[in-house]
């Protein structure tokens, strides 16, 4: 692979690890003399497609969240969802990470906003958020994974399987080529 930033030819590291919740991952890191470093995390076991649901408050905000790479969040009172994309990357934070990491968004889309009803919306969501968080209200947070690799570690989750068809209305983050009717060499030239 060629360096985007100086055309050089980058180095690839790779390494597959056993970790607890994911299984195994593969952990790949490109670099380059110029000083461009992109690393990724593969999850390489798929589990039962999960949804994890649980009240944010002020007994749970330090409740530990990991989200793969494949996982959509939810909170619906504030109509935030995040949903995987190509550039999805897996972490692992609690609720008030998440709050904050939505808040830091919300304030960006303000600012950006030339509108004022759209100003005033993010003033609404970063209302609640900071009620939550201050133990004055409470939002729901949702975690849907198709590929079962996203948790709440909590007792106070809950856990449920989706079902085959919510199932194939989540996004999964990956690029997927439909390859249907293309001839051999058509194939070996992506």
């Amino acid at each position: 692979m060629i360096c985007p930033i100086c055309g050089r030819e980058l180095r690839l590291i790779t390494t597959l690890y056993e970790t607890p919740f994911f299984g195994k991952v593969l952990l790949t890191t490109l670099t380059c003399d110029c000083g461009f470093r992109h690393s990724d995390v593969i999850v390489s076991e798929m589990k039962e497609p999960t949804r994890f649901k649980i009240k944010i408050n002020k007994d749970t905000l330090y409740t530990k969240v990991i989200r793969s790479t494949s996982g959509t969040i939810r909170i619906p009172e504030i109509g935030v969802e995040i949903e995987p994309g190509p550039a999805s990357q897996a972490f692992i934070t609690n609720l008030e990470g998440i709050l904050v990491r939505i808040s830091e968004i919300v304030e960006m889309a303000k600012r950006w906003s030339e509108e004022e009803e759209k100003a005033r919306r993010c003033d609404e969501i970063l209302d609640r958020i900071r009620k939550t968080i201050e133990g004055e209200d409470e939002l729901t947070l949702i975690v849907e994974d198709p590929f079962g690799n996203s948790i709440i570690l909590s007792d106070l989750a809950f856990k449920e399987r989706i079902g085959d068809e919510e199932v194939r209305n989540l996004k999964t983050g990956m690029s997927v080529m439909d390859i249907t009717g293309m001839s051999e060499d058509e194939i070996l030239r992506l």
